[in-house]
């Protein structure tokens, strides 16, 4: 197809009923059914900085009417937003420890939420006042919602284990409260009601303290209660809930009703757990209320394992994310990207991470399109390159709590 033809497609309108109900269905859905009954939704590709991407997938507008204009707000590059169920975001950190410069690089993608970790060299929990309010302030010029505040909670030795990891505590167990409050106020102050947490450090079984981990979890959703918000725990490799199936042991044990999943779509694979289908079928996809996406590559027998660009390795996303559409997810979902490719930085790094994944997302929503003008609205430019983009891992490049 010449580039003629594919521009004019992409200045044009694509229709669809329900966005997620047809990445689900899948290839088969003819072209007329899946244009009946439908609802409108811009088809313009929605251009980032060297690459376009479908904005009926990657962007789901939190915000009526923004107080930046599109110029102010991605440095002259024009938006274009619809509403679907697939609310994407990112760690505003991958971009930018700056969190203004940080929100500047998303709208340019056309993301509308963000996830709050580090802000202008401090974990979020660590803010002053005047931060605090200096974000509100940014996210409501640029547009932005926040989708989950992170927090170190129970990311530390639960009393009386020995933990086979070399991390140390960075809030004490007798401090674990204190600071799920004051991750709680930001929450407010910002907008969510989502708190992210973890499950101690990991011991060498973990299963063994399955119940005292869960009464914590519950204790901990308790004062989450008290202070109105719920909390997203992760399945984070270096903590006892390292797995969806450990993830889901544990949950069974703690049924508070505000204690979610923070469901990382990479983290099982150093635990040698296929984090999709095998991770994902084992969970009550209802206690499921945020994702991470991200790549991993490993070697032989899933041993090595290790991050890689979301578009790159072993994780299959195009299949995680017409299984979170036909589980009828409505929740929020962020790019998480920590390492540092080979000859880039790390904005380098999660900006070609994102290229990644929102060309994985327009795939798998291209195949349930007109099949011949699926790949107009694909266009994608790497923006390091050719010679880097054969590059499949990474480590991590920095110590994130």
């Amino acid at each position: 197809m010449g580039s003629g033809t594919a521009n004019r497609l992409t200045c044009g309108k694509i229709i669809c009923s329900d966005l997620a109900e047809a990445i689900a269905t899948g290839p088969c859905m003819r072209r007329r059914a899946f244009l009946k009954n439908a609802c409108a939704v811009s088809g313009a590709a929605l251009l980032a900085p060297r690459f376009h991407a479908l904005s009926a997938i990657t962007a789901h507008s939190p915000t009526s009417s923004p107080k930046a204009t599109p110029a102010q707000a991605s440095d002259g590059i024009h938006q274009h937003r619809s509403d679907t169920k697939f609310k994407i975001g990112a760690i505003s950190d991958g971009f930018s420890g700056d969190f203004e410069e940080a929100l500047k690089i998303m709208k340019g993608y056309g993301l509308g939420w963000v996830e709050i970790r580090e802000v202008w060299g401090k974990y979020n929990t660590e803010a002053t006042p005047a931060e605090i309010q200096r974000i509100r302030q940014l996210m409501d010029q640029y547009g932005f919602k926040c989708s989950v505040v992170d927090s170190a909670l129970y990311k530390c030795t639960l009393p009386g284990t020995n933990p086979v990891t070399t991390e140390r505590d960075t809030y004490p167990d007798s401090g674990q409260i204190d600071l799920l409050k004051r991750a709680a106020d930001r929450a407010h102050a910002w907008g969510t009601d989502k708190v992210r947490g973890f499950t101690f450090w990991r011991v060498a079984d973990p299963s063994s303290i399955y119940p005292r981990i869960a009464e914590e979890l519950g204790r901990a959703a308790d004062a989450a209660r008290a202070e109105g918000v719920r909390l997203v725990i992760e399945d984070e490799e270096s903590c006892n809930g390292g797995t969806g199936h450990e993830l889901a042991a544990i949950f069974k044990m703690a049924p508070a009703p505000n204690l979610g999943i923070n469901w990382d779509v990479g983290n099982g694979y150093m635990h040698g757990e296929v984090s999709y289908p095998d991770g994902y079928q084992a969970l009550d996809k209802s206690r499921i209320w945020h994702l991470h996406l991200k790549g991993m590559t490993c070697g032989p027998g899933l041993h090595d394992c290790r991050e890689s660009f979301a578009d790159r390795g072993v994780i299959d996303l195009a299949g995680q994310l017409r299984a979170l559409a036909r589980d009828h997810y409505e929740g929020t979902m962020s790019l998480e990207s920590e390492f540092e490719a080979p000859g880039m930085t790390h904005q380098q790094t999660t900006r070609r991470s994102l290229e990644g994944l929102l060309r994985v997302m327009n795939e798998a929503l291209s195949s349930v399109l007109i099949p011949h003008v699926g790949a107009a609205l694909v266009a994608a430019q790497p923006i390091i390159p050719a010679r880097d983009t054969a590059y499949l891992g990474g480590h991590k490049g920095r110590p994130y709590v």
